[in-house]
């Protein structure tokens, strides 16, 4: 097996000095392996969807694509390689890491030699892909705010969290800032209005539908992976192939009530909590309730806006890598 290594140019000097030094070492020990491994930077944004999508095309099964970075690395390959032969191999050398936490529980073992090392050894299996749609106040279909989501989407407060860490990040680019910008954002907003109008429909696995019975609500999270956020847990028993979203839905509550909720967020612990809903869907639609309001969302790390939303679960979309 050949592999094409998109590797993020965003990535840390620190961390791509790492990269550097594990190929440089391959190459003097292995070089029968370091000549079946292609490097490709990203030059722009987008490029990696781009690289993938010309290996797909051109190669088939016959190469795996490698991305060297993080969950918007994933993303934007999951989405170029979804219902393609060419399978991704996602080596976790980002900040949060989060999806590759669902993927491989045990990632921190291994250094990025390590990985690297490993290629011939991966696993392949299908995993599933959600499709989110994104549609204006007229009904009109916005290609450009609809993806593939490999992970998790939401929408609600932690879209504004996250928009709050990543100022936080582009302010202080350090490396306790990027560890600790998502918690110190999510308290932040929760002394703010936590109010956001939408409602849902859903379509539950056996067959029956479930609607909302507010119109504001704190947030609503649809996940294939376990975690987002840099470790938040809103899908303790998500899994990557069981062809259901894992959906939570959180009331709009008071203060003290929302602290302690995110708390147990946080670690996985609010299921079953007053004022959490969580269900397994494998479609639904989420509306805003203004009807002169978009919806703020975002799908994993990535921002997108819409009237109206509308996700469906793809079953085995996407030929994922696992290192055993």
């Amino acid at each position: 097996m050949r592999y094409i290594l998109v590797i993020n140019s965003r990535n840390s000097k620190s961390n791509n000095k790492k990269f550097e030094d594990a190929v440089l070492r391959i190459f003097q020990e292995n070089s029968e392996l370091r000549s079946r491994m292609e490097l490709k930077y990203t030059e722009y944004p987008g490029h990696a969807t781009d690289v993938a999508v010309e290996v797909a095309n051109k190669y088939k099964g016959s190469v795996a694509i490698v991305t060297v970075g993080g969950d918007g690395t994933i993303h934007e390959v999951a989405n170029a390689l979804a219902f393609h032969e060419t399978p991704l191999i996602p080596i976790p050398f980002g900040t949060g890491n989060d999806f590759v936490k669902t993927s491989n529980p045990s990632w921190k073992k291994w250094t990025i030699y390590d990985y690297l090392t490993n290629l011939d050894n991966v696993t392949y299996k299908p995993i599933d892909l959600i499709k989110l749609d994104s549609f204006d106040m007229m009904g009109n279909f916005i290609p450009g705010w609809s993806a593939y989501i490999n992970n998790v989407a939401s929408i609600g407060l932690d879209t504004k969290v996250q928009s709050d860490a990543k100022a936080l990040v582009a302010a202080h680019n350090t490396e306790f800032t990027r560890n600790t910008a998502y918690v110190r954002a999510a308290f932040k907003n929760l002394f703010g209005d936590r109010a956001h109008k939408f409602t849902y429909k859903l379509d539950l696995e056996d067959g029956t539908t479930v609607s909302g019975d507010s119109t504001e609500y704190t947030l609503i999270s649809i996940c294939n992976g376990k975690y987002y956020g840099d470790g938040f847990t809103p899908a303790p028993h998500a899994s990557l192939d069981s062809g259901v979203a894992n959906i939570c839905v959180v009331d709009n509550v008071g203060t003290m009530k929302a602290i302690s909720l995110i708390l147990k967020y946080r670690s996985g612990k609010h299921e079953g909590k007053k004022g959490i809903h969580t269900y397994r869907a494998t479609s639904g639609i989420i509306t805003s309730g203004d009807a002169s309001m978009q919806l703020c969302g975002n799908y994993d790390g990535e921002d997108f806006f819409g009237h109206r939303v509308r996700f469906e679960v793809c079953p085995a979309a996407l030929n994922l890598g696992y290192f055993e």
